[in-house]
């Protein structure tokens, strides 16, 4: 193992298939990441999901959120995916354990971007010319509208990349969902590992269009969402005929 700063309490290393590394949180009881591939999975998952590079080049701009910080893998990837383009892109992410964000800024405080990550408050934020990197830390469905309402932007990509819906089901509500639709483009992609019911069924309910992402690991399907076309009708009749509820929020 490589890294040079040590870990918070209360997490444990794993390595993964790819050889890659990831985090058991014993807070959610679970890892950041697949077994098969912490690396791998973001890049399957969220650079290829969410069609990173091509929305860039398209768009000439990007705006994209991350769901959960973690390790800053999806962070890096995209970065290391998007290093040579001459257009601007930012990256907004958010991550409730703020000493899991303290251990990213001086694990990277030698990076070449990184070097200039700095607190503001409980918000991480590193910025050059074409890349601005946010971390929010604390209560997502608080921290994300507090800070988009003062800052005016919409999202192209999504990465929902929270602990599960069984393990942190806040994050996964017709609610939060809704709240993700309030600030993004029209042509946003979300892109999700998860394609439990219960997700796809609050996803449904905020009013995204739900298609089948493929297969990565031991996961039979992964779940693409955009807010323009129309649903994959198998996946309209899986949910129709299941008695799984959409999860809800009583206190957002």
């Amino acid at each position: 193992m490589t890294f040079k700063t040590t870990i918070p309490p209360k997490h444990q290393w794993v390595k993964t298939d790819d050889g890659s590394f990831t985090l058991f949180s014993e807070a959610f009881q679970e890892t950041c990441h697949s077994s098969t591939g912490a690396k791998a999975e973001t890049l399957f998952n969220y650079i290829v999901g969410c069609q990173i590079k091509e929305q860039l080049n398209t768009r000439k701009a990007l705006s994209v959120l991350e769901v959960g910080f973690g390790l800053g893998i999806g962070f890096l990837m995209t970065y290391d995916e998007l290093l040579h383009s001459s257009y601007p892109w930012k990256f907004l992410s958010l991550e409730i354990d703020q000493a899991l964000l303290e251990w990213f800024r001086l694990e990277y405080k030698d990076h070449p971007f990184l070097k200039n990550l700095k607190w503001n408050g409980s918000i991480l934020e590193a910025k050059t010319e074409n890349i601005h990197l946010i971390i929010l830390g604390g209560d997502a469905r608080k921290t994300l509208p507090a800070f988009l309402d003062k800052n005016i932007q919409e999202i192209d990509a999504i990465y929902q990349d929270a602990f599960s819906p069984k393990k942190n089901p806040i994050l996964w509500t017709t609610e939060w969902f809704e709240l993700l639709k309030k600030y993004s483009n029209p042509g946003v992609i979300l892109s999700t590992y998860s394609s439990s019911s219960s997700i796809r069924k609050s996803l449904l309910e905020a009013g995204w269009i739900l298609n089948k992402g493929p297969q990565f690991g031991a996961k039979r399907a992964s779940t693409r969402a955009t807010l323009q076309g129309t649903s994959n009708p198998d996946i309209l009749i899986q949910l129709k005929n299941s008695p799984t509820l959409a999860l809800r929020d009583d206190n957002f």
